[in-house]
């Protein structure tokens, strides 16, 4: 049986209404500024001409201004805005692309990237060649033990991406219980992974396993994927993955995106608290100080998300 057909899915289908209006994005994401951890004190400079002459080659598009998200988190964001650039390329193939109703053309594209993450080297595709550029980049000095891992994410996004695929072609919403996992992996979650090399900063694989690591990443993750949700409701009508679809149509909530919003502020709280309980956790396990920057950015990185998502050309129409 393919893997595809082997995912664990009840076919239950839902009438989804042509379009589900909210009273603007802005008037849910921006009371939720402050009740996500601060951005570190200093908000360093990145150069947007520099983020499109790379994108150019492969017709990648900018207008996102992925730059202006990337130098809210680190000092020097280059490699992390070319990264952030591609990722949301990838996720819009996913979403809307070829792929996005057929398992098995996502399965051959992403049997592309693990080729070129072999090699080095990738096809002519836009995707595959950027994608094996930005590894070319990323994998020296980092450790087989991170690669490993962030093929493992990348596996996990391909997994929720069949999902979701057999998902749109069903017709089908998923469950509030199954949809946050199924959001932080479909997500573009590898982007977490790649703090560190952008950071030059390895997280400890002893570390990585600990309560308080494991929350901070997926906290953040959850927190970002549903202010996310909440920014790209109106020019995502009719796809089932989006939590504010979920919350009126599964739930039955008057009010979804204050409904979702309130789940993000809780989720704030999640994060929040894993960081508190980080240093005892590296105190016992001999961890360095320098692991702060990674968590810092995990930490800081849903309030830079959000503050971009308000600037950002991609979710302004909303």
């Amino acid at each position: 049986m393919p893997r595809a057909q082997s995912v664990n899915i009840v076919l239950t289908c839902y009438h989804m209404s042509a379009e589900l209006r909210i009273p603007s994005a802005a008037a849910i994401l921006v009371p939720l500024a402050d009740r996500l951890p601060p951005l570190a004190a200093s908000v360093w400079t990145c150069d947007g001409s520099a983020l499109r002459a790379w994108a150019a080659p492969y017709g990648l598009p900018t207008e996102a201004g992925c730059h202006r998200l990337a130098c809210r988190l680190m000092p020097e964001g280059r490699l992390f805005a070319r990264w952030l650039t591609w990722a949301f390329a990838f996720d819009d193939w996913c979403d809307e692309g070829t792929g996005s109703r057929d398992w098995r053309v996502l399965d051959a594209l992403v049997g592309r990237l693990r080729q070129a993450m072999r090699t080095g080297y990738g096809t002519d595709e836009p995707l595959v060649a950027a994608f094996a550029d930005l590894w070319r980049a990323t994998r020296p000095g980092m450790s087989p033990a991170w690669a490993r891992r962030f093929a493992n994410r990348l596996e996990l996004q391909a997994d929720a991406c069949r999902v979701q695929a057999l998902n749109r072609a069903a017709g089908r919403i998923p469950t509030p219980g199954e949809y946050p996992a199924l959001r932080r992996h479909a997500f573009c979650g590898f982007m977490m992974d790649l703090l560190e090399p952008c950071l030059r900063v390895e997280v400890p694989a002893r570390l990585h396993a600990t309560p308080p690591w494991r929350t901070l990443v997926d906290a953040a993750s959850d927190v970002i994927a549903w202010c996310n949700d909440i920014a790209s409701l109106p020019r995502e009508q009719g796809d089932p993955h989006n939590y504010v679809r979920i919350a009126a149509v599964r739930i039955g909530v008057p009010d979804p995106a204050e409904w979702v919003a309130d789940r993000i502020a809780e989720r704030a709280e999640d994060l929040r608290d894993a960081a508190l309980a980080l240093p005892r956790a590296c105190v016992e396990l001999g961890v360095g100080g320098e692991v702060a920057l990674v968590a810092q950015c995990l930490l800081s990185g849903p309030r830079a998300h959000l503050e971009w998502l308000l600037e950002s050309d991609r979710y302004r129409s909303t």
